[in-house]
């Protein structure tokens, strides 16, 4: 075999390129591992440093054991779950192929900041949530019980799957000084409480995000973190806060 150094560079690197090594599983035999495999393995166990926690959704059937590194729900078969409808759900303290407990990130800085949740390998499919509560489940301590209010997003949490858990804002910090009210039951009469200790201004969408003129509907300030916009019909649709 000629001397490495005398053979030529592969550029650009591609996923099927092999380079040569041992396997230390395996009585250090030589293998050929591929780009793309070792891609995988940096990803997949964590060994890349990264603000963002990742875990794989596990939907448990009777009998099956609830796993480090995932989040679920406490119902079996839940099967895939819109994004859209999560209110809570029960989070490892571990991530994904990590034994580093991560439990105290879920009460400072995540409660109360805006949190997404989105799919590893496709930013589409996301989850835009209020991080409302963390707290250790009472049956299965190495997991925590998260209540979460959703904002917006595309998508389904599927079986198998791994997901990013990322803090967007900060509930201290300058830029949470926004809101976003969802009007699910349609009604003439919208009462926001915000907690932006504020007297915002506010721009109003239909179902169909259409906006509405500046000035539509009457709004009363209650107080610096509530307040009340009348209507003169009842529909759905989404408050902006700011």
């Amino acid at each position: 075999m000629a001397k490495i150094e005398s053979y030529p560079l592969a550029s650009p690197v591609v996923g099927q390129d092999k380079w040569l090594g041992t396997d230390s599983a395996n009585a250090n035999a030589t293998k050929n591992f591929s780009a793309d495999a070792v891609a995988v393995f940096l990803n997949t166990y964590n060994k890349i440093e990264d603000q963002a926690l990742r875990y794989k959704y596990q939907d448990l059937e009777a009998g099956d054991v609830r796993l480090n590194g995932t989040l679920g729900f406490s119902t079996l078969n839940a099967g895939i779950v819109p994004l859209s409808s999560l209110t809570s759900f029960l989070l490892s303290k571990f991530q994904i192929n990590n034994n580093v407990d991560v439990s105290s990130y879920y009460t400072n800085p995540l409660v109360g900041s805006t949190v997404l949740i989105s799919q590893v390998g496709n930013p589409s499919v996301f989850g835009l949530y209020t991080w409302n509560s963390a707290v250790v489940n009472g049956a299965e301590p190495n997991f925590w019980d998260i209540g979460v209010t959703y904002s917006t997003g595309n998508g389904s949490l599927i079986n198998n799957t791994n997901y990013f858990i990322s803090l967007l804002t900060y509930k201290g910090s300058s830029a949470a000084t926004t809101y976003i009210h969802n009007q699910n039951v349609a009604s003439a009469t919208w009462v926001i409480v915000h907690n932006l200790n504020s007297y915002p201004a506010v721009a109003v969408t239909d179902s169909a995000n259409t906006p509405f003129a500046t000035g539509f509907g009457q709004v009363v300030y209650n107080s610096a973190n509530q307040l009340t916009i009348s209507f003169s019909a009842a529909f759905t649709g989404k408050a902006f806060l700011n």
